[in-house]
Protein backbone atom coordinates (compact mmCIF):
# COMPACT_ATOMS: atom_id res chain seq x y z
CA UNK A 1 0.00 0.00 0.00
CA UNK A 2 1.76 2.94 -1.02
CA UNK A 3 1.94 6.44 1.40
CA UNK A 4 0.72 9.68 1.21
CA UNK A 5 2.69 11.22 -1.23
CA UNK A 6 1.55 8.85 -3.69
CA UNK A 7 -2.66 8.88 -3.09
CA UNK A 8 -4.26 10.03 -5.85
CA UNK A 9 -6.32 13.43 -5.54
CA UNK A 10 -10.06 14.24 -5.28
CA UNK A 11 -11.98 11.80 -7.35
CA UNK A 12 -14.88 14.74 -7.85
CA UNK A 13 -11.81 17.61 -8.54
CA UNK A 14 -10.94 15.32 -11.52
CA UNK A 15 -14.29 14.27 -12.65
CA UNK A 16 -15.19 18.60 -12.63
CA UNK A 17 -11.64 19.09 -14.76
CA UNK A 18 -12.74 16.68 -16.90
CA UNK A 19 -16.24 18.57 -17.99
CA UNK A 20 -15.65 22.04 -16.90
CA UNK A 21 -17.23 24.13 -18.18
CA UNK A 22 -19.99 22.38 -20.11
CA UNK A 23 -21.29 20.57 -17.16
CA UNK A 24 -21.28 22.82 -13.91
CA UNK A 25 -21.80 20.67 -10.31
CA UNK A 26 -24.76 21.27 -8.06
CA UNK A 27 -25.74 20.84 -4.39
CA UNK A 28 -26.87 17.99 -3.01
CA UNK A 29 -27.93 17.00 -0.04
CA UNK A 30 -27.33 13.35 1.62
CA UNK A 31 -30.83 12.11 1.14
CA UNK A 32 -30.44 13.40 -2.51
CA UNK A 33 -27.85 11.61 -3.28
CA UNK A 34 -29.42 8.14 -1.85
CA UNK A 35 -32.43 9.07 -4.39
CA UNK A 36 -29.93 9.75 -7.32
CA UNK A 37 -27.46 6.61 -6.61
CA UNK A 38 -30.60 4.96 -6.10
CA UNK A 39 -31.94 5.60 -9.39
CA UNK A 40 -29.02 4.38 -11.39
CA UNK A 41 -28.73 1.50 -9.37
CA UNK A 42 -32.74 0.50 -10.00
CA UNK A 43 -32.03 0.93 -13.89
CA UNK A 44 -29.58 -2.81 -13.42
CA UNK A 45 -32.28 -4.25 -10.66
CA UNK A 46 -35.08 -3.01 -12.85
CA UNK A 47 -33.74 -4.17 -16.20
CA UNK A 48 -31.88 -7.47 -14.93
CA UNK A 49 -28.90 -5.35 -16.74
CA UNK A 50 -25.65 -7.18 -16.48
CA UNK A 51 -23.09 -4.46 -15.61
CA UNK A 52 -20.06 -3.40 -13.07
CA UNK A 53 -20.45 -1.38 -9.81
CA UNK A 54 -18.43 1.01 -8.52
CA UNK A 55 -19.19 2.41 -5.27
CA UNK A 56 -18.51 4.47 -2.09
CA UNK A 57 -20.55 6.25 0.61
CA UNK A 58 -17.54 7.27 2.86
CA UNK A 59 -17.96 5.28 5.81
CA UNK A 60 -18.89 2.00 6.34
CA UNK A 61 -21.56 2.23 8.80
CA UNK A 62 -23.18 3.95 5.86
CA UNK A 63 -23.33 0.45 4.24
CA UNK A 64 -25.79 -1.51 6.75
CA UNK A 65 -28.76 0.30 5.43
CA UNK A 66 -27.73 -1.29 1.87
CA UNK A 67 -26.80 -4.53 2.69
CA UNK A 68 -29.86 -5.56 0.86
CA UNK A 69 -30.09 -3.64 -1.96
CA UNK A 70 -26.36 -4.50 -2.85
CA UNK A 71 -27.09 -8.35 -2.34
CA UNK A 72 -29.63 -7.73 -5.10
CA UNK A 73 -27.29 -5.98 -7.40
CA UNK A 74 -24.55 -8.78 -6.90
CA UNK A 75 -26.86 -11.41 -8.58
CA UNK A 76 -27.33 -9.30 -11.40
CA UNK A 77 -23.88 -7.43 -11.52
CA UNK A 78 -21.21 -9.38 -13.15
CA UNK A 79 -18.77 -7.29 -10.46
CA UNK A 80 -19.37 -4.96 -7.56
CA UNK A 81 -16.53 -2.62 -6.18
CA UNK A 82 -16.95 -1.34 -2.59
CA UNK A 83 -15.08 1.52 -1.49
CA UNK A 84 -15.70 2.33 2.07
CA UNK A 85 -13.45 3.30 5.83
CA UNK A 86 -14.21 -0.38 6.75
CA UNK A 87 -15.62 -3.59 5.16
CA UNK A 88 -19.26 -3.88 4.54
CA UNK A 89 -21.28 -6.57 5.67
CA UNK A 90 -21.55 -8.55 2.55
CA UNK A 91 -20.06 -12.01 1.69
CA UNK A 92 -16.66 -11.17 0.17
CA UNK A 93 -17.73 -13.27 -3.14
CA UNK A 94 -20.76 -10.80 -4.01
CA UNK A 95 -18.17 -8.04 -4.14
CA UNK A 96 -14.54 -6.59 -4.03
CA UNK A 97 -14.15 -4.39 -0.77
CA UNK A 98 -11.50 -1.81 -0.61
CA UNK A 99 -10.85 -0.72 2.45
CA UNK A 100 -10.12 2.89 2.59
CA UNK A 101 -7.29 4.75 4.61
CA UNK A 102 -8.75 7.55 7.07
CA UNK A 103 -6.83 10.43 5.12
CA UNK A 104 -7.74 8.76 1.69
CA UNK A 105 -9.96 11.64 -0.41
CA UNK A 106 -12.23 8.82 -1.55
CA UNK A 107 -12.94 9.14 2.13
CA UNK A 108 -14.23 12.27 1.38
CA UNK A 109 -16.53 11.11 -1.47
CA UNK A 110 -19.83 9.66 -2.40
CA UNK A 111 -19.53 8.30 -5.78
CA UNK A 112 -21.56 5.47 -7.74
CA UNK A 113 -20.31 4.58 -11.15
CA UNK A 114 -22.54 2.02 -13.20
CA UNK A 115 -21.15 0.19 -16.36
CA UNK A 116 -23.89 -1.56 -18.39
CA UNK A 117 -23.99 -2.47 -22.34
CA UNK A 118 -26.58 0.06 -23.13
CA UNK A 119 -25.60 2.88 -20.63
CA UNK A 120 -22.54 4.05 -18.30
CA UNK A 121 -22.72 6.80 -16.08
CA UNK A 122 -20.70 8.39 -12.77
CA UNK A 123 -22.38 9.88 -10.22
CA UNK A 124 -19.81 11.72 -7.34
CA UNK A 125 -20.37 14.00 -4.75
CA UNK A 126 -17.76 15.67 -2.60
CA UNK A 127 -18.64 16.51 1.08
CA UNK A 128 -18.66 20.07 2.22
CA UNK A 129 -17.87 19.22 5.43
CA UNK A 130 -20.79 21.63 7.37
CA UNK A 131 -22.41 20.69 10.52
CA UNK A 132 -25.75 19.75 10.07
CA UNK A 133 -28.42 19.03 12.79
CA UNK A 134 -30.17 15.60 10.36
CA UNK A 135 -27.45 13.62 8.91
CA UNK A 136 -30.05 13.07 5.53
CA UNK A 137 -29.55 17.56 5.07
CA UNK A 138 -25.35 17.05 5.40
CA UNK A 139 -24.26 18.49 1.61
CA UNK A 140 -22.22 17.55 -0.93
CA UNK A 141 -20.66 19.47 -4.42
CA UNK A 142 -22.59 16.87 -7.04
CA UNK A 143 -21.71 15.84 -10.71
CA UNK A 144 -23.69 13.37 -12.54
CA UNK A 145 -22.79 12.54 -15.71
CA UNK A 146 -23.00 9.99 -18.67
CA UNK A 147 -20.25 11.00 -20.98
CA UNK A 148 -18.12 7.42 -21.73
CA UNK A 149 -15.00 9.64 -22.07
CA UNK A 150 -15.81 10.90 -18.33
CA UNK A 151 -16.41 7.61 -16.97
CA UNK A 152 -13.57 6.09 -18.73
CA UNK A 153 -11.26 8.82 -16.78
CA UNK A 154 -12.75 7.77 -13.71
CA UNK A 155 -12.57 4.14 -13.90
CA UNK A 156 -8.79 4.17 -14.60
CA UNK A 157 -8.52 6.22 -11.37
CA UNK A 158 -10.62 3.45 -9.44
CA UNK A 159 -8.90 1.13 -11.17
CA UNK A 160 -6.15 2.34 -9.78
CA UNK A 161 -7.02 2.78 -6.38
CA UNK A 162 -8.00 -0.98 -6.13
CA UNK A 163 -4.40 -2.00 -7.47
CA UNK A 164 -3.23 -0.41 -5.05
CA UNK A 165 -5.47 -1.72 -1.96
CA UNK A 166 -6.29 -4.81 -3.25
CA UNK A 167 -4.21 -6.11 -5.60
CA UNK A 168 -5.13 -9.75 -5.20
CA UNK A 169 -8.83 -8.80 -6.87
CA UNK A 170 -7.19 -5.88 -9.55
CA UNK A 171 -7.23 -8.71 -12.19
CA UNK A 172 -10.65 -10.09 -11.58
CA UNK A 173 -12.28 -6.57 -11.92
CA UNK A 174 -10.07 -5.56 -14.72
CA UNK A 175 -11.27 -8.36 -16.74
CA UNK A 176 -15.13 -7.35 -15.93
CA UNK A 177 -14.69 -3.98 -17.12
CA UNK A 178 -13.44 -5.27 -20.09
CA UNK A 179 -16.99 -6.62 -20.91
CA UNK A 180 -18.68 -2.96 -20.82
CA UNK A 181 -17.04 -0.93 -22.21
CA UNK A 182 -18.23 2.81 -21.94
CA UNK A 183 -21.35 4.02 -23.85
CA UNK A 184 -23.88 6.74 -24.72
CA UNK A 185 -26.89 5.81 -23.45
CA UNK A 186 -29.35 4.53 -25.06
CA UNK A 187 -33.01 5.95 -25.35
CA UNK A 188 -35.01 3.47 -23.88
CA UNK A 189 -32.83 3.80 -20.65
CA UNK A 190 -31.75 7.17 -20.50
CA UNK A 191 -35.60 7.66 -20.32
CA UNK A 192 -36.16 5.84 -17.65
CA UNK A 193 -33.61 7.45 -15.81
CA UNK A 194 -34.60 10.67 -16.46
CA UNK A 195 -38.01 9.45 -15.50
CA UNK A 196 -37.27 8.11 -12.15
CA UNK A 197 -35.06 11.27 -11.27
CA UNK A 198 -38.45 13.14 -12.47
CA UNK A 199 -40.66 10.85 -9.80
CA UNK A 200 -37.95 11.75 -6.90
CA UNK A 201 -38.29 15.48 -7.62
CA UNK A 202 -42.17 15.35 -7.43
CA UNK A 203 -42.09 13.64 -4.69
CA UNK A 204 -40.06 16.28 -2.91
CA UNK A 205 -42.05 18.91 -3.74
CA UNK A 206 -44.94 17.14 -2.46
CA UNK A 207 -43.51 16.35 0.93
CA UNK A 208 -42.34 20.11 0.88
CA UNK A 209 -45.69 21.52 -0.70
CA UNK A 210 -47.41 19.42 2.39
CA UNK A 211 -45.22 20.51 5.17
CA UNK A 212 -45.71 24.06 4.09
CA UNK A 213 -49.53 23.29 4.28
CA UNK A 214 -49.12 22.11 7.46
CA UNK A 215 -46.96 25.18 8.17
CA UNK A 216 -49.56 27.44 7.60
CA UNK A 217 -52.92 25.66 8.98
CA UNK A 218 -50.29 25.88 12.31
CA UNK A 219 -49.45 29.23 11.91
CA UNK A 220 -53.52 30.32 11.21
CA UNK A 221 -54.02 27.99 14.44
CA UNK A 222 -51.69 30.02 16.18
CA UNK A 223 -53.12 32.99 14.82
CA UNK A 224 -56.51 32.23 16.35
CA UNK A 225 -55.48 31.11 19.37
CA UNK A 226 -53.75 34.21 19.88
CA UNK A 227 -56.58 37.01 18.76
CA UNK A 228 -59.13 34.32 21.45
CA UNK A 229 -56.41 34.32 24.24
CA UNK A 230 -56.21 38.71 23.36
CA UNK A 231 -59.85 38.47 23.80
CA UNK A 232 -59.97 36.57 26.95
CA UNK A 233 -57.75 38.74 28.47
CA UNK A 234 -58.41 42.29 27.84
CA UNK A 235 -62.83 41.60 28.61
CA UNK A 236 -64.82 44.81 28.77
CA UNK A 237 -67.73 44.63 30.40
CA UNK A 238 -70.80 46.32 30.75
CA UNK A 239 -71.65 46.87 34.20
CA UNK A 240 -74.83 48.72 34.00
CA UNK A 241 -76.00 51.61 31.62
CA UNK A 242 -72.80 53.83 31.37
CA UNK A 243 -70.43 52.14 33.45
CA UNK A 244 -68.11 49.79 32.32
CA UNK A 245 -65.61 47.29 33.69
CA UNK A 246 -62.05 46.46 32.31
CA UNK A 247 -60.18 43.78 34.43
CA UNK A 248 -56.32 42.74 33.75
CA UNK A 249 -55.11 40.09 35.02
CA UNK A 250 -51.01 39.45 34.45
CA UNK A 251 -48.14 40.99 32.78
CA UNK A 252 -48.81 43.42 30.30
CA UNK A 253 -46.10 44.14 27.34
CA UNK A 254 -46.60 46.73 24.75
CA UNK A 255 -48.51 44.42 22.55
CA UNK A 256 -50.85 43.47 24.92
CA UNK A 257 -51.32 47.26 26.36
CA UNK A 258 -52.15 48.15 22.76
CA UNK A 259 -54.90 45.59 22.81
CA UNK A 260 -56.07 47.14 25.83
CA UNK A 261 -56.30 50.58 24.95
CA UNK A 262 -58.07 49.54 21.54
CA UNK A 263 -60.72 47.31 23.53
CA UNK A 264 -61.18 50.03 26.08
CA UNK A 265 -61.28 52.81 23.80
CA UNK A 266 -64.09 50.77 21.32
CA UNK A 267 -66.24 49.71 24.32
CA UNK A 268 -66.85 53.11 25.23
CA UNK A 269 -67.41 54.11 21.60
CA UNK A 270 -70.02 51.23 21.85
CA UNK A 271 -71.76 51.51 24.66
CA UNK A 272 -71.73 55.48 24.80
CA UNK A 273 -70.02 54.91 28.60
CA UNK A 274 -69.77 57.75 30.76
CA UNK A 275 -67.25 55.53 33.04
CA UNK A 276 -64.79 52.90 32.68
CA UNK A 277 -63.10 51.44 35.94
CA UNK A 278 -59.75 49.69 35.18
CA UNK A 279 -59.43 46.85 37.58
CA UNK A 280 -55.35 46.14 37.74
CA UNK A 281 -55.64 43.80 41.10
CA UNK A 282 -54.49 40.55 38.90
CA UNK A 283 -51.61 42.62 37.40
CA UNK A 284 -48.17 40.92 39.52
CA UNK A 285 -45.91 43.83 38.31
CA UNK A 286 -46.97 47.62 38.60
CA UNK A 287 -43.63 49.06 37.12
CA UNK A 288 -43.15 52.37 35.04
CA UNK A 289 -43.96 50.64 31.64
CA UNK A 290 -47.10 49.51 32.95
CA UNK A 291 -48.21 52.70 34.23
CA UNK A 292 -47.59 54.25 31.07
CA UNK A 293 -49.78 52.39 28.74
CA UNK A 294 -52.25 52.90 32.01
CA UNK A 295 -51.87 56.46 31.26
CA UNK A 296 -52.14 56.18 27.79
CA UNK A 297 -55.61 54.37 28.12
CA UNK A 298 -56.84 57.14 30.39
CA UNK A 299 -55.65 59.78 28.49
CA UNK A 300 -57.47 58.43 25.21
CA UNK A 301 -60.61 57.49 26.76
CA UNK A 302 -60.95 61.12 28.16
CA UNK A 303 -60.77 62.08 24.56
CA UNK A 304 -63.92 60.62 24.41
CA UNK A 305 -65.50 61.75 27.07
CA UNK A 306 -65.21 58.87 29.28
CA UNK A 307 -63.78 59.27 33.21
CA UNK A 308 -61.62 56.35 34.21
CA UNK A 309 -61.27 54.54 38.12
CA UNK A 310 -57.99 53.14 38.44
CA UNK A 311 -59.05 49.94 41.16
CA UNK A 312 -56.72 47.65 42.39
CA UNK A 313 -54.06 49.68 43.98
CA UNK A 314 -52.50 47.88 46.89
CA UNK A 315 -49.86 49.68 49.71
CA UNK A 316 -47.12 47.72 48.16
CA UNK A 317 -48.39 48.78 44.50
CA UNK A 318 -48.19 52.64 45.79
CA UNK A 319 -45.25 52.32 47.27
CA UNK A 320 -43.61 51.15 44.38
CA UNK A 321 -45.12 54.15 42.20
CA UNK A 322 -44.11 56.68 44.59
CA UNK A 323 -40.62 55.32 44.43
CA UNK A 324 -40.86 55.55 40.73
CA UNK A 325 -41.78 59.17 41.03
CA UNK A 326 -45.40 57.88 38.95
CA UNK A 327 -47.53 60.90 39.51
CA UNK A 328 -51.48 59.76 39.56
CA UNK A 329 -52.76 62.66 41.05
CA UNK A 330 -54.90 63.59 38.23
CA UNK A 331 -56.59 59.92 38.01
CA UNK A 332 -59.08 58.95 40.40
CA UNK A 333 -58.50 55.57 42.02
CA UNK A 334 -59.61 53.30 44.78
CA UNK A 335 -57.96 50.52 46.65
CA UNK A 336 -60.62 48.08 45.81
CA UNK A 337 -63.57 46.94 42.87
CA UNK A 338 -66.04 47.19 45.16
CA UNK A 339 -64.68 51.01 45.88
CA UNK A 340 -64.62 51.80 42.13
CA UNK A 341 -67.89 50.68 41.57
CA UNK A 342 -69.74 53.21 44.52
CA UNK A 343 -67.41 55.71 42.43
CA UNK A 344 -68.97 55.19 39.10
CA UNK A 345 -72.38 55.30 40.63
CA UNK A 346 -71.75 58.67 42.46
CA UNK A 347 -70.48 60.22 39.26
CA UNK A 348 -73.70 59.15 37.35
CA UNK A 349 -75.89 60.54 40.63
CA UNK A 350 -76.26 57.02 41.66
CA UNK A 351 -76.09 54.65 44.59
CA UNK A 352 -76.66 51.60 45.99
CA UNK A 353 -79.44 51.61 48.70
CA UNK A 354 -81.43 48.61 50.92
CA UNK A 355 -84.50 47.86 49.30
CA UNK A 356 -87.27 48.85 51.67
CA UNK A 357 -89.74 46.13 52.89
CA UNK A 358 -92.84 48.31 50.75
CA UNK A 359 -90.82 46.85 47.84
CA UNK A 360 -90.05 50.22 47.09
CA UNK A 361 -86.34 51.72 46.47
CA UNK A 362 -84.50 54.38 47.36
CA UNK A 363 -82.50 55.73 44.48
CA UNK A 364 -83.23 52.61 42.70
CA UNK A 365 -80.80 51.82 39.69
Amino acid sequence: MSNASTRLPSLYRIIQEAIAPDVPPFTATKTTLVDLSHTLEDCVLRNKLPSVIFTGFQESSHWRKETQRYLELAHIASSICIFAGGTPPIPEEKHIAVTLEPSDPLRQEWFVLVLTEYFCAVLCGLDNQLAVDNEGDRTFETILTFQPEVVEKVIDILMTTVERYRPDRAAELRQARQNFPPRSPQGPYLTQIVGALMEHMQRRYNQQRQLLIELQQLNERQRTLEETIAQLGVPVIPLLKGVLLLPLIGSIDSQRAQRIMEQLLTGIAEQAADVAIIDITGVPIVDTAVTNYLLQAIRAARLLGAQIILTGIHASVAQTMVNLGIDLADVTTKNNLREGIEAALGVLGLEICRKRKSGTTSGEV
